[in-house]
């Protein structure tokens, strides 16, 4: 665990939330356009801040005291940051499969933005 928790969880958190940013950033879908993608952003620095400072100092101390010999601190708290993790991506697969809730204020306005016909410039001589 601990090596996992050292070498590959932070990793890919990280590269999660760049990989989300370009992806919002980068399509039609937008980062402050649609309350899907926002909430999936907020929920993904939630847990990539989570992952750095509660899972990986967890996994490490009970590596630790497993390593000395101890029983282990807490097993519930080794226990509950993957499931509150798992449960996390599961929730933003979800909502990208669904994409619920419609686009926020930003999203609509930029929507009827681009729906209003723009009228031609009078030519200059």
């Amino acid at each position: 665990m601990k090596l996992f928790a050292d070498w590959l969880l932070l990793p890919v958190a990280f590269l999660t939330l760049a990989g989300g940013l370009v992806l919002s950033l980068g399509t039609p879908w937008g980062l402050a356009r649609h309350r899907w993608v926002w909430t999936k952003f907020w929920l993904t620095l939630a847990t990539t801040t989570a992952t750095a400072f509660a899972l990986r100092p967890g996994v490490n101390a009970a590596a630790a005291a497993a390593a000395a010999g101890h029983p282990l601190p807490d097993g519930g708290d080794v226990l509950m940051g993957p499931l509150v993790s798992l449960a996390a991506y599961v929730f933003m697969t979800v909502l990208s499969v669904l994409k619920p809730w419609g686009p926020t204020r930003r999203g609509r306005r930029l929507r009827a933005e681009a729906r209003r016909p723009r009228t031609a410039a009078p030519a200059r001589r």
